[in-house]
């Protein structure tokens, strides 16, 4: 069926005053267009950097929902997409997924600077899943309090969530009655997504977000996909846990003991989704979601070392590698590609066996020692980058992370993903990976094609 066709079954399931977003990320222009002219005008985005592709293309008249998670080091390019100082703005945004006050607090003073009011929704953390995101429920009242007392250039428009990912119906029902009553008769409730939006509906919400019902699966997701060929890159940025050492089950089993002997309720898929953090980082800001306050700089090292000496403990020091990387690298190295490292980790042990591990394959290597701020802040590899001293489009990076590739991305470079960890290929699509293989494998096969295509026109 046409997208013209799917929007009409899905607007027979939504009564009227309620608001239906078109979740268009990740999807093409043409698709949008489609969609525009058979009435839709409220419209989801994910990514800064698509939106800002998207944005002149399309009518002026669209209403923007950017419905991703937002860095705060994004939040001003996204504004200034949208409104210049001095200046009314003929296109309209609200930010969904308003995580923390250090967000709202971002958007606040960039929003100050413009001179503009920048409606918001926050969002409640109330599925049972560690990976979602969110204030959590008895915290959004003082959130709401204080918002209105301190910060003069945000709009708390309303509340928006997810369900808990399952088919139990009570438990999704659950989640959005929870959130609705926190709600105070705001102007938005934003709940509901393909699988879910009409049981939202019946739990009050006035604003669903569809996106594969109108437009069909994302085209981010095929692994078959025909990707347009590129050069040989002339310099490859591995990741290190999960790409070149096979440690992340260690890794995982190590930070769930260590937290949860410090009474922090870890779980393996949190460690997976944090996966490109530092270590202190992740600390930090697991600490912070769950007692809504900092860990003190004492009990963050105590966890980090106790976490340390349980990874080492299981692994004497080396957990072994990932099949079929050194591969990959030997006939990188044939190419004339510089290898480089660019982990989060801070275990020396590791660090320190890298090119005798990998018979002095890299060129050069960034660690948590090099830089201020970790994955998935885009430091790590921009440092990268800026050492290697090629083009952005002479670079590629090898990832197996959500968290390594929103870095890599929000560093424009083109980014692969091998998926060697539990996560689903989508978690690294939502994220942006230009490509994805389900092992090393598959990512050597590739990388042959590239040559075979290119020749020696590097």
């Amino acid at each position: 069926m046409s997208i013209a066709e799917n929007i009409r079954n899905v607007r027979a399931h939504i009564p009227a005053g309620v608001t239906l977003v078109c979740v268009s990320k990740f999807q093409p222009v043409e698709s949008i267009r489609e969609a525009y002219n058979a009435g839709e005008r409220h419209f989801g985005e994910s990514r800064v950097q698509e939106l800002k592709v998207k944005l002149p293309q399309l009518p002026a008249d669209i209403h923007w929902h950017f419905i991703g998670h937002l860095q705060t080091n994004k939040v001003r390019e996204l504004l200034r997409l949208f409104y210049t100082e001095g200046q009314t703005s003929t296109r309209q945004l609200l930010i969904h997924s308003v995580d923390s006050l250090k967000l709202l607090q971002a958007i606040d003073a960039e929003a100050a600077k413009l001179g503009i009011t920048q409606d918001v929704l926050l969002e409640v953390h109330i599925a049972r899943e560690e990976s979602k995101t969110g204030f959590l429920p008895d915290t959004i009242g003082s959130v709401l309090d204080n918002t209105a007392a301190t910060l003069r250039h945000v709009r708390l428009c309303g509340l928006m969530t997810m369900a808990t990912n399952t088919e139990d119906e009570t438990e999704i029902r659950r989640c959005f009655t929870e959130v609705h009553r926190l709600w105070k008769d705001m102007p938005i409730y934003s709940a509901g997504m393909s699988d879910d939006f009409e049981i939202a509906i019946a739990c009050g919400a006035n604003m669903v977000r569809i996106g594969s019902s109108i437009f069909g699966e994302r085209p981010a997701l095929s692994l078959n996909a025909k990707w347009p060929k590129r050069p040989m890159p002339k310099a490859v940025f591995f990741d290190q846990d999960g790409i070149l050492y096979n440690s992340m089950p260690f890794h995982a089993e190590a930070w769930v003991w260590a937290m949860n002997k410090h009474g922090l309720p870890y779980s393996p898929e949190e460690c997976y989704r944090n996966e490109g953090r530092t270590g202190t980082g992740v600390i930090k800001e697991y600490y912070q979601r769950i007692y809504g306050k900092e860990a003190t700089p004492e009990l963050v090292q105590t966890i980090y070392t106790d976490k340390t000496a349980h990874f080492t403990e299981m692994t004497g020091g080396f957990p072994g590698t990932i099949p079929g990387v050194s591969e990959v690298l030997r006939y990188l190295r044939s190419q004339g590609v510089e290898c480089w490292v660019v982990t989060g980790s801070g275990q020396r042990n590791l660090i320190g066996h890298l090119n005798d591990t990998f018979d002095h394959a890299f060129t050069g290597i960034i660690s948590s020692f090099d830089v201020q701020h970790g994955k998935p802040d885009p430091e790590p590899y921009l440092k990268a980058w800026t050492r290697s001293g090629f083009k952005k489009e002479e670079c590629m990076v090898v990832e197996n992370a959500p968290l390594g590739v929103r870095a890599a991305k929000a560093a424009e470079l083109f980014t692969c993903a091998v998926n060697t960890g539990p996560l689903p290929d989508s978690d690294l699509a939502a994220e942006g990976a230009d490509r994805i293989f389900p092992d090393m494998q598959a990512l050597l096969e590739w990388l042959i094609s590239l040559s075979d295509t290119n020749g020696n026109d590097r």
